[in-house]
């Protein structure tokens, strides 16, 4: 059965990787073919004309583009087209001063997020975030070994080391390399859909990431009780809980409840639990063997027969479809 695209080939995806003087090009190269092959489930090659993804490299201008050893890789000035996703690779020993004075490149950075696009910092390439004031006032995580120098140097970020990844407005931080391929798969279920990056992560043999993990893909929001709420659905959506449960914990209505939360997610707090459920289920499918009753009891659903209607009317294939689906594209 073949896979159905979710994202239409004739809006392609716009990529964008800055690449400064000493990048990590691993971090840029690796993404960016797995980008560029995620078509190869549905085409047997990569064809440009027809890929989801358009991915460009800029260098800094003026420079050219090349790793700390000296590694050089094609790269363009940068343009005024709008991007969806923005990359800034890992730098070797990053250069605060020099990059506060990439006037350019930073009031880029400012439009593009002001037009929507999703601004990823790879393990140090979040001081360019940092310099560029993007994020001020928000959460952001780095690599421990650039902490304390991220700290002093932007002291209205709000670091958080135990998490690595952060996320708060479209813009994107994590610390090291699994966090960044947990990145890579997030950004290719936003805009190719989960089954695409399921298949990836099971083809490229990722980790994939768990339920709690993928939560870094939703926007921060400034009301405390929806995140709250939350919280709580994610620790104890294995159990039996009801919309009264929830506001009762909270101590507040399930009519204010229900309103802050719908606005703060787009999503009821059931339908918030449903898709935690539904995620926790699909990792069981994938990286166990356990029956589907098995699954079903530990995702927090009363019954297998109500699991197996609710992931088939979700994901359009039965439980043990979609483990037999994935297990045949692996293969």
């Amino acid at each position: 059965m073949a896979i159905n695209k979710k994202f239409n080939a004739t809006r392609k995806v716009k990529c964008a990787y800055l690449v400064p003087d000493g990048s990590w090009l691993s971090t840029i190269i690796t993404g960016a073919e797995v980008y560029a092959a995620v078509d190869f489930f549905w085409q047997p090659a990569y064809v440009p004309e027809f890929s989801s993804f358009d991915i460009s490299f800029f260098n800094m201008p003026g420079q050219i583009a090349k790793n700390f050893t000296g590694l050089a890789i094609a790269t363009t000035e940068i343009d005024d087209r709008q991007y969806d996703i923005i990359t800034i690779p890992a730098i070797w020993r990053p250069n605060i001063q020099q990059i506060q004075q990439e006037y350019v490149v930073l009031n880029w950075l400012k439009q593009q997020h002001a037009g929507g696009a999703i601004i990823i910092g790879l393990i140090t390439g979040q001081f360019y975030l940092a310099a560029a004031g993007l994020l001020d006032g928000k959460e952001a995580t780095i690599h421990g070994a650039f902490a304390n120098t991220f700290q002093h140097q932007f002291p209205n970020i709000r670091v958080n080391l135990n998490q690595k990844i952060t996320e708060a407005d479209n813009l994107i931080c994590t610390t090291a390399g699994r966090a960044s391929s947990d990145v890579l798969m997030m950004t290719i279920a936003r805009f190719c859909g989960e089954e695409a990056a399921q298949l990836c992560a099971k083809y490229y043999e990722f980790d994939e990431p768990t339920s709690m993990e993928l939560d870094f893909a939703e926007h921060e929001c400034s009301d405390l009780i929806a995140n709250a709420a939350k919280e709580s659905l994610r620790h104890h959506y294995h159990e039996d809980i009801t919309l009264d449960d929830l506001a009762n914990t909270l101590n507040v209505s399930t009519r204010t409840l229900s309103r802050r939360f719908l606005k703060a997610t787009g999503l009821t707090p059931m339908q918030y639990l449903q898709k935690l459920r539904l995620q926790s289920a699909k990792q069981l499918l994938v990286n166990t063997s356990l029956p589907i009753d098995h699954i079903a009891q530990q995702a927090g659903f009363k019954s297998a027969s109500v699991f197996g209607r609710t992931f088939k009317k979700v994901f359009a294939r039965s439980p043990l479809q979609y483990r037999k689906f994935l297990a045949n594209q692996a293969h």
